[in-house]
C-alpha cells in the first residue's frame, strides 16, 4: 500500500462522511418544513377559531413526529384569502392596516402579530376584498 491509496482511502471516506452529512441537513430541513407548515396551519386554526391552545392541546404531538401516515391540507388560493378575509373581520383590521404595524413592529395585539407571522407577504390584498 502506497501514500497514494492512503490518500485516496482518506479523500473517499471524507466525501462519504460529507454526503451522509448532507442526507441528515435534508432530512432535517424536511421534518422543519412539516413542522413549521403544521405550526401555521394550527395559529390560523386558532384566530379563526377565537382562542388559543394550551398545554394539553399539544400534547401527544411528539406521538405524530416521523410518522409517514402525515396529513398534508392543501388550500385554494380562495380558501386561504378568504381565511384571511375572516381573521382580518375578527381583528377589527384591514390587510393595509397589518402590514403597517409589522413594518413598524408595533402590533396592536398578539393576535395581530399571529396573523402577520402566518400570513405575511403570502397575500395579494386585490384578492382580498369581498367576493
Amino acid at each position: 500500500m502506497n501514500v497514494d491509496d492512503v490518500v485516496a482511502e482518506k479523500i473517499a471516506a471524507a466525501r462519504a462522511r460529507a454526503e451522509a452529512a448532507k442526507r441528515r441537513r435534508a432530512a432535517f430541513k424536511a421534518a422543519r418544513q412539516r413542522g413549521l407548515a403544521a405550526r401555521h396551519a394550527q395559529k390560523l386554526r386558532n384566530l379563526n377559531r377565537g382562542d388559543t391552545p394550551t398545554t394539553d392541546d399539544l400534547r401527544g404531538a411528539e406521538d405524530h413526529e416521523g410518522a409517514d401516515d402525515d396529513v398534508v391540507i392543501e388550500v385554494t388560493e380562495a380558501e386561504f384569502h378568504a381565511a384571511v378575509r375572516t381573521s382580518l373581520a375578527r381583528l377589527g383590521l384591514t390587510y393595509a392596516e397589518l402590514e403597517d404595524q409589522a413594518r413598524r413592529r408595533d402590533f396592536t395585539s398578539a393576535q395581530a402579530h399571529s396573523l402577520w407571522t402566518s400570513v405575511g407577504g403570502a397575500v395579494n390584498p386585490d384578492l382580498l376584498e369581498e367576493q
